[in-house]
């Protein structure tokens, strides 16, 4: 059985959400006999795949012919679609998409039933437990410069409760460049965090999987206050290795395993012109707050992050997670015939 399986022009760069997922998606379809063909192998093919699944946003569905039982399969962020967004996914015969927000946002949105294939975690992040070693605590961030992931709001709320103080340290890891920017704290300019602050570290360039692994290491506390994510990739992975984690939960697919889950409230979308509608807005006192907690009462929350880690690995199994949707194709498959 084969398929065309396209997407954006990064969806299978491992080192990004949309790769990461894509690759993981394919390597599952291909050992249950699905062969996902994607952009690369289109000329050998014989005959058109019945099936096509673009997993990327609509603007960027592809598929190879009108007779093509399609697929679109999208991730999102707010309440509201983006314009014209409506009008491609109604050309579908199916919409998925990666968690249940999700599927809430496209059924008000399409009036029509969306299914889920959420996204799983890859054994390599493996669990350990944490212990304080000799070494500054060391809070980690991965998001910039992507506003709704609230990097700023992380570096602030960082410098309000440590400053400059060695026995803390704040890692922000970027894709190519942030949009982070404080005010000295002895005069009125502003700079980039990390010209002014000793203890924050920003990461720009891409990391293997095996360095992201590494960066997780010597992690202490995973800080993700997101305003809305597709699915939420970073906080699984640090979850899954034992990390305890602060993020925001109400978009969550995995709320019930985030350490220290954080409040949120709707809010009109600070970006409009890329999030129409309303997010979730964090609860930044709480952020602080957690921050702190999570410092004074560590023992405690690694014994909750390491109990959640072996839950997150069941739970988010790649092959356990891809059932019903290899399931649901093989099934599409056979109408087709």
């Amino acid at each position: 059985m084969e398929i065309s399986f396209t997407g954006a022009s990064d969806y299978m760069d491992k080192t990004c959400g949309f790769g990461n997922a894509a690759w993981q998606i394919h390597n599952e379809f291909k050992k249950a006999g699905i062969i996902a063909i994607n952009k690369n192998g289109f000329d050998n093919m014989k005959e058109d795949p019945k099936i096509g699944m673009s997993f990327c946003p609509p603007t960027q569905y592809s598929f190879l012919s009108p007779a093509q039982y399609k697929i679109g399969y999208t991730p999102w962020e707010s309440t509201d679609l983006q314009p014209n967004w409506k009008t491609i996914m109604d050309l579908c015969d199916e919409i998925w998409t990666t968690s249940t927000w999700n599927k809430h946002i496209f059924e008000n949105a399409l009036q029509r039933e969306v299914f889920v294939y959420p996204h799983g975690i890859d054994h390599v992040y493996a669990p350990s437990r944490r212990i304080i070693k000799p070494r500054p605590f060391t809070f980690l961030h991965v998001g910039e410069p992507f506003n709704r992931k609230a990097g700023q709001l992380v570096v602030e709320a960082f410098i309000r409760l440590y400053g400059n103080n060695p026995r803390f340290r704040l890692i922000m890891k970027a894709t190519k460049n942030h949009n982070l920017e404080v005010m000295s704290p002895h005069s009125g300019n502003t700079g980039a965090p990390d010209y002014y602050y000793t203890n924050i570290e920003i990461v720009e360039r891409s990391l293997s999987d095996e360095e992201l692994i590494d960066l997780y290491g010597i992690t202490d506390c995973f800080v993700y206050p997101s305003w809305g994510e597709g699915f939420g990739f970073n906080p699984l992975q640090a979850m899954a290795m034992g990390i305890p984690t602060i993020s925001t939960a109400g978009w969550a697919e995995y709320a019930e395993y985030i350490t220290l889950p954080l409040e949120s409230s709707w809010a009109r979308s600070p970006w409009q012109s890329i999030h129409p509608g309303f997010m979730l807005a964090p609860n930044v006192y709480e952020l602080e707050l957690h921050m702190k907690d999570v410092v004074d009462n560590y023992k405690k929350y690694v014994a909750i992050a390491l109990k959640n880690s072996a839950k997150v690995h069941k739970e988010y199994d790649w092959e356990r997670i891809s059932k019903p949707a290899i399931e649901k194709l093989k099934n599409i498959h056979k109408s087709r015939l």
